[in-house]
């Protein structure tokens, strides 16, 4: 059996703001599943007005709502490599910790000032234990370095593990979703959170189409204590980094 939604799309803002929102919160394990399938198509800005397909429509993090499940026990990891993060996007489930190790040669301080989950973990070269936080409210997390302006990062912490990514047409599929009434999420930096509200039915496939407008600049941060991040010839990145 296959249901298929075409075409109705909101946009909300409940995940980044932490607050579940759309069906009810339930056990997914009293009762039957079903599979949810899909297409995402990313959008960009054109040069003078309006949008476009983008080239490829992969890395859309599609997340769905509606019941709850504990965190795994595994520690997921958020490398520092290269003075970046990998990965970009990091998606757990709330209460899941995360480890952010150091594959660099040089110091890096991990920090994010989200009213989720704020922490700093000092300055620590690879050769230093790893720093971890544990994620124990939903939301988007922006993750910084204090140091280095360039390195940018998201954890993003849902309410159970069933996510995927698009790949790059924009495909996806979830297995083993509990049947009702639920909500999908699709979300890439750059973009407003998409919410889609589904219906899952015992033993069949339910099918979707979403778009996703990545049209928005994202904003240059600040340091951890507020102050404005020094020029790149500055002294300061010679005796920090």
């Amino acid at each position: 059996m296959w249901v298929r939604l075409l075409g109705t799309l909101c946009l909300a803002g409940a995940l980044a703001h932490g607050s579940p929102s759309g069906a009810e919160t339930r056990d997914a394990e009293s009762v039957g599943t079903g599979e949810l399938r899909g297409s995402v198509r990313i959008l960009k800005k054109r040069l003078f007005g309006g949008v476009r397909p983008a080239r490829t429509h992969g890395d859309v993090l599609l997340s769905v709502r509606g019941f709850g499940a504990a965190p795994p026990e595994a520690l997921a990891e958020l490398r520092q490599r290269n003075k970046r993060f990998e990965p970009r996007v990091l998606p757990v489930v709330v209460g899941q910790r995360v480890r952010f190790p150091n594959d660099d040669d040089i110091y890096h301080n991990v920090f994010s000032v989200s009213p989720h989950a704020r922490f700093d973990l000092g300055h620590y070269k690879g050769s230093d234990p790893p720093g971890e936080v544990a994620f124990d409210a939903p939301g988007i997390v922006p993750i910084y370095c204090n140091i280095h302006p360039e390195m940018l990062a998201y954890v993003v912490v849902l309410e159970n593990a069933a996510f995927t990514f698009s790949d790059g047409e924009g495909g996806f599929r979830l297995e083993g979703l509990p049947a009702g009434s639920l909500q999908l999420d699709a979300w890439i930096p750059g973009a407003e959170m998409v919410s889609l509200p589904i219906e899952i039915i015992e033993g069949a496939v339910t099918e979707v189409e979403l778009e996703v407008e990545q049209v928005q600049k994202i904003p240059a941060h600040r340091r951890k204590d507020g102050s404005h991040y020094p020029p790149p010839d500055d002294d300061f990145y010679d005796e920090e980094g």
